[in-house]
């Protein structure tokens, strides 16, 4: 919905005649759909553009004004949800509430003057959730992909992990259709932030499945939890904070929604991580998947059953031939011996400048192995 676009509005009503003014109503001031009831209301959210508003009668056969609107809520988080009702239950109005998370409620009839002004009111309540969500999904975004640039030159090893569990997630989530993608993808960006005092042996002994001692162990079993604290102290990111205590674990069923769905994504993702880190095969990764414990959701594996690592594309090229979104495909090291970028290292204008300074200084060598995003590809 552009800006000089009518706001699209969603009025569901059994009374034909009341869907008929409603439309008289607001004509020229709203772009208006009507639906005859809640079953109609849901397949306009499904199949529609979205709607800034979503309208709903509380009485209505089949599927009451509640139960509509919390499902509508399923399907479009961000629509404004408003209840119309001819009668005086204050119990049912409580649980459309509760239930739909209702912006407002009218009781019928409503003057024209009032459902216009409650509807604009609406419309200001969605803008204002549009933007901080876009703000969400870029500001804060290019913060943490500030954050996982530091994690690449602090402990490359890890950022390594991150990198492929992001590929994994970006992966998964077209098929998922799940709203807010950017939760899920910046919480595989920043899993691995709590392994920055890890030494790098440590790992390597696990990769290689050597024994490690009881202090090396909590080191890495308690890494979720550091992470999830150091990304908790970030202003909206505290549903992203929890998904990353839960990469390892199953987290409890009170969680909320985006909790529960991003934890088992992200363990799954991790879950093949492990498994390429070690040299196994990826052919077949619905079956790592389906042996991992605790279980992972038979969606989550399905939404991954495809996942290749994407090795195509692979070539040399120079410094002055870099790109913004090429991903390094072998660790870059100074004339001396001192890291610069890891292999999976998704370029920057940031990296590319560095580059080019130290090749001016003659400190690296050129030309260096690159391939596109490290993304993933559909077999067929």
């Amino acid at each position: 919905m552009t800006d000089t676009a009518l706001p699209r509005v969603l009025c569901v009503d059994d009374e034909p005649n009341v869907l008929a003014a409603i439309e008289r109503n607001l004509f020229g001031e709203f772009d208006v759909v009507v639906a005859p009831s809640g079953e109609a209301g849901l397949d306009a959210i499904r199949w529609g553009e979205p709607f800034a508003v979503i309208m709903s009668d509380m009485r209505m056969p089949n599927m009451d004004g509640a139960t509509f609107l919390a499902k509508a809520r399923e399907l479009s988080p961000d629509s404004v949800r408003l209840l119309l009702t001819g009668q005086a239950d204050v119990t049912s109005s409580i649980a459309a509430i509760n239930k739909g998370a209702i912006f407002r409620y009218l009781c019928k009839p409503c003057p024209k003057e009032e459902l216009i002004a409650t509807l604009n009111d609406a419309v200001r309540q969605y803008r204002l959730v549009r933007a901080e969500k876009e703000l969400l999904a870029t500001t804060l975004t290019a913060s943490v992909k500030t954050l996982t640039e530091v994690l690449a030159m602090v402990a490359p090893w890890a950022f390594q992990r991150a990198a492929f569990a992001q590929s994994c997630v970006r992966h998964a989530l077209p098929k998922l259709e799940w709203h807010d993608e950017w939760i899920y993808t910046i919480a595989a960006s920043l899993s691995q932030i709590g392994c920055v005092g890890i030494p790098a042996d440590i790992v390597q002994a696990d990769a290689a499945q050597r024994k490690l001692s009881e202090e090396e162990r909590k080191l890495l079993v308690g890494h979720p939890e550091v992470a999830a604290r150091l990304v908790g102290n970030i202003p909206r990111l505290e549903l992203v904070a929890e998904i990353i205590r839960h990469q390892a674990k199953e987290p409890a069923p009170n969680v909320p929604l985006e909790v529960l769905r991003g934890s088992h994504l992200l363990r799954a993702a991790l879950e093949l991580e492990r498994h390429a880190a070690r040299g196994w095969s990826l052919e077949r990764p619905w079956e790592i998947l389906r042996a991992a414990s605790p279980a992972l959701p038979d969606y989550i594996i399905k939404s991954l059953s495809d996942f290749r690592t994407n090795v195509t594309g692979v070539r040399s090229a120079r410094i002055r031939e870099l790109m913004p979104g090429w991903v390094v495909d072998e660790d870059i090291r100074t004339t001396n011996g001192l890291m610069v970028l890891t292999k999976g290292h998704e370029l920057t204008d940031t990296a590319i400048s560095a580059l080019q300074r130290l090749l001016s200084a003659e400190a690296i060598k050129e030309p260096i192995r690159v391939r596109g995003l490290p993304d993933s590809t559909t077999p067929g």
